[in-house]
């Protein structure tokens, strides 16, 4: 369609971009806000850990930051129980504030295979489950569907924490990474994982999914037509539990960069 990218840019900007002063040199991103105001983030800020070849920057952890009256935030401290030597996060936290889930690379899992040519070691990412205790995090569990064949990260719990929505090239995918999604039981048990189809999923890459309280499936493809990279797109749940129209959510959340790992208080608008 020669006139989407006209009529992309053409819309009313729906959004205010501002970078938080909690930034650091390297990568951060994957922010969740909880309902006491924690945000948690995944961050490569760490310069005294071992760095992967890969972009040449710290491995990964998970960070916390409080955010005051005034919408600045703490200084970031490190979720220490939840880190390890490899990468991990992003997170997601259930409504209540005492369950997460989030991404470890599998060589924590001593899963992973050696090139001995590049003296490096090839993994998948995981997903794992943590419960609170107090003010740690403890009882880490990888969970049942993960695989040494496939990657499963960037999870996302829906409100009443009865669907966990994740990314994955698990097979049945479309294309390179899709989203997909599993019940989670009211007895810790899990369903099977389910393809969100090829409404949301494109040959190409869709990752980092948010599911809102307002039903709204929030994620980051470049297989849908954007401003370059990966986009932010949104798809309203209907009551049936399809899902409608993809939309970019346009200028301002996108550019001609990457633009991913969205994240929306639906009270606040922030």
């Amino acid at each position: 369609n020669p006139n989407y990218l006209p009529k992309l840019l053409n819309k009313q900007k729906a959004f205010n971009v501002k970078a938080l002063d909690i930034n650091s040199e390297g990568s951060d991103f994957g922010a969740i806000l909880t309902n006491d105001n924690t945000l948690y983030f995944t961050s490569s800020r760490n310069k005294s850990k071992r760095t992967d070849g890969w972009n040449d920057e710290p491995y990964l952890d998970i960070y916390k930051s409080t955010m005051n009256e005034d919408k600045t935030f703490s200084k970031p401290e490190e979720v220490a129980q939840l880190n390890t030597k490899w990468h991990d996060g992003p997170v997601t936290i259930s409504n209540d504030g005492n369950t997460m889930y989030f991404s470890r690379d599998s060589h924590s899992e001593k899963e992973y295979e050696k090139d001995k040519k590049l003296n490096t070691k090839f993994g998948q990412v995981y997903l794992y489950k943590a419960t609170k205790d107090g003010d740690s995090w403890g009882n880490i569990k990888s969970l049942p569907f993960n695989n040494k064949d496939y990657s499963n990260s960037s999870p996302s719990l829906s409100k009443d924490g009865k669907t966990l929505y994740f990314s994955s090239n698990m097979p049945g995918s479309v294309g390179q990474t899709d989203i997909w999604k599993v019940a989670v039981n009211s007895d810790g048990t899990y369903g099977k994982p389910e393809n969100m189809g090829t409404k949301i999923n494109t040959e190409g890459k869709e990752t980092f999914p948010l599911f809102t309280d307002e039903d709204e499936l929030y994620f980051a493809s470049d297989g849908h037509p954007g401003l370059g990279g990966l986009d932010v797109f949104v798809s309203k749940m209907n009551p049936d539990g399809s899902f409608g129209e993809i939309q970019n959510v346009g200028d301002g959340a996108n550019s001609p960069k990457d633009d991913f790992a969205y994240l929306i208080d639906t009270k606040s608008r922030r």
